[in-house]
């Protein structure tokens, strides 16, 4: 089964809306922020170039766009420090669900769902990233053959997806759907990481990431059905070409 050639970091274990957006109380910044009118807020945050790992890049000189649900452009990123590259500016409608689409030279394009904060946010670092090419390509590329996918290139025709859940415990067992943007269901290849830290079938154990490949650009819809009875769905506007990033997915609380 594949074996990752990096070693990833630990994984926040919070939803995206929650690991995107955080109080601002307990941390201060050292860029002066700009008033708004209150029909826009500032959302501040590094972007890496792949899963936090300890050793990152980060993604700069590159293209961070921000669409809401309707498709209407809202926001187009800024690096307002030039000594803090990597470090971007969001100026967004509040408590607004988006799509940031990020890309960048070297990078392999990527789509995030999220939500933007209420008032002046942050987002923590490793919370958003790109994919480094040189380094992730391969990564990817060792899932051909697996569950019998033969992988197609990223292209016009086709997007791939890698996601995480946020309690990789709860989705042991699940049920994991996904349909692509033309509405034909993918294959979902489910991984449990082992002591060893090799990629092995989740089956019945806990799921760690989760991939698709050869998808169509559009809507990409994943369902989840957990075996206690919780459920979960989102999408995302897959553009061309782009790898949809579907990381710190949280299932909806249980009875208590």
């Amino acid at each position: 089964m594949p074996d990752p050639d990096v070693t990833l970091g630990p994984m926040h274990r919070s939803p995206l809306a929650l690991l995107l957006c955080f109080a601002t109380s307990a941390c201060g910044s050292w860029i002066l922020e700009e008033p708004t009118d209150g029909s826009e807020v500032n959302w501040y945050g590094t972007i890496l170039d792949g899963p936090y790992t300890g050793e990152n890049g980060v993604l700069s000189g590159g293209e961070v766009l921000v669409y809401d649900l309707d498709e209407e452009l809202v926001a187009e990123g800024t690096e307002p420090d030039a000594d803090n590259p990597g470090y971007w500016k969001l100026q967004v409608p509040p408590s607004t669900p988006v799509a940031l689409h990020l890309a960048g030279q070297g990078m392999l394009p990527t789509v995030w769902r999220g939500v933007t904060p209420g008032d002046l946010g942050y987002w923590y670092t490793g919370a958003l990233f790109a994919y480094e090419q040189e380094l992730w390509l391969p990564f990817f590329e060792q899932f051909d053959g697996q569950g019998a996918v033969s992988i197609q290139p990223l292209g016009d025709d086709v997007c791939w997806l890698w996601g995480s859940p946020a309690d990789p415990d709860a989705w042991a067992g699940a049920a994991i759907e996904l349909l692509d943007g033309a509405g034909q269901p993918a294959m979902v290849l489910a991984y449990h990481l082992s002591d060893q830290g090799e990629l092995e079938p989740a089956t019945t154990r806990s799921v760690q990431y989760f991939l698709a490949f050869n998808l169509a650009p559009g809507d990409v819809t994943l369902s989840v059905q957990a075996v206690d009875g919780r459920a979960f769905e989102e999408t995302w506007p897959a553009w061309p070409g782009e790898v949809v990033s579907a990381w710190f997915l949280e299932l909806p609380p249980g009875d208590s």
